[in-house]
């Protein structure tokens, strides 16, 4: 996923010090040797999909082969499901006219 200047893939060995130099410098060093990149790619997928991102787009952006493996990625935020059980808390517009679709058996089920 990373490359050196000359193209060549970077190991996982020569990423580690990168990340944990940034990690510290960024004031986390609780969790330096406790998040690595993979970390950082399901945050930025959490993220893009808790900000209305559409699946598809990330899909797209993070190189997946299937919608089920950026579904793993997508995973939300406790205050993501919140929001979203929330708006049923709004009140309803009203129906108008409602009229039976199914002759008298919808009429029965009202």
């Amino acid at each position: 996923m990373f490359c050196q200047g000359n193209g060549e893939h970077l190991t996982p060995g020569r990423m580690a010090g990168p990340l944990r130099r940034a990690l510290r410098d960024a004031g986390i060093n609780r969790a330096v040797g406790q998040i690595g990149w993979h970390d950082l790619r399901h945050t930025y997928g959490s993220h893009l999909a808790m900000n209305g991102v559409p699946l598809k787009v990330i899909q797209e952006l993070m190189g997946h082969a299937t919608i089920e493996m950026t579904m793993r990625y997508a995973h939300l935020s406790p205050d993501s499901r919140r929001t979203a059980v929330n708006v049923l808390d709004r009140p309803l517009a009203p129906a108008g006219d409602i009229r039976a679709t199914r002759g008298e058996d919808a009429a029965n089920h009202s």
